[in-house]
């Protein structure tokens, strides 16, 4: 069973299906992690001093960047107590993916058809591991467009900058609104107008506007939705 839910930054797409995955038992896959994951490992690999004028090393910029690059970085991407656990090396990778550096970083890489079919790739395998629900901006047209279940989140960009902006006052981070708001804007057009997997709404998603929504009310709006498809079964495997 998959439960795919797409949607623009700080929708609250990370939040809620984290929660709704707690709730149903599933595995939470968060796919934004992963692009943010490749980013933080291609700026380690290459050293951070050498960075182009976009803030990113030149090869970044390389619509060919090869397959095998990427495939000899040391990430590790699993599925460990229902959720997901990336490693650099034995490094665990987590709070440091949170920055804006990294964010902006991975907004950047991802338009590039390498990056997007490299962890389109390792997404596929790791939803062999059971139920998930996967959130991201193509999980419900590229990567999973068969999903059970598709939710397509959206607020108003200033619900939206609001909520990134706590959560960056909760890492010590420090941005104004307006920063955020003007980074979150910029992250749609660029989500949107890119060549490679846009994000869209998907054909039989679910549209579901959070801005005047507690967290715990979208989640039982998806818990709803989930329990109309999910068939209940017998200690037998079978269908009740």
């Amino acid at each position: 069973m998959i439960i795919a839910v797409d949607g623009p930054a700080g929708a609250g797409k990370s939040t809620v299906c984290k929660i709704l995955a707690e709730r149903l038992g599933f595995v939470y896959l968060d796919t934004g992690a992963m692009y943010r994951a490749l980013a933080w490992a291609l700026l380690e690999a290459d050293g951070r001093k050498q960075q182009a004028e976009n803030g990113l090393p030149s090869h970044l910029a390389d619509w060919s960047l090869p397959a095998a690059r990427l495939e000899a970085l040391p990430l590790l991407f699993s599925i460990r107590k229902n959720r997901l656990e990336i490693f650099y090396g034995e490094r665990p990778l987590c709070d440091e993916l949170r920055s804006p550096e990294i964010s902006e970083a991975a907004s950047r890489i991802s338009r590039l058809p390498a990056i997007r079919e490299f962890l389109v790739s390792w997404q596929r395998k790791l939803a062999e591991q059971g139920n998930i629900v996967a959130e991201g901006r193509d999980t419900t047209t590229v990567v999973f467009p068969e999903a059970g279940l598709k939710i397509f989140l959206i607020a108003d960009l200033q619900t939206r900058a609001q909520r990134r902006l706590k959560e960056y006052i909760e890492k010590g981070i420090t941005l104004s609104l307006e920063e955020i708001r003007l980074a979150i804007s910029q992250r749609d057009e660029a989500d949107a107008k890119r060549d490679h997997s846009p994000m869209r709404l998907a054909e039989g998603a679910v549209l579901l506007d959070t801005s005047d929504l507690e967290v715990e009310e979208v989640v039982d709006r998806l818990s709803e939705l989930a329990g109309n498809i999910i068939k209940p079964v017998s200690l037998d495997g079978r269908e009740l």
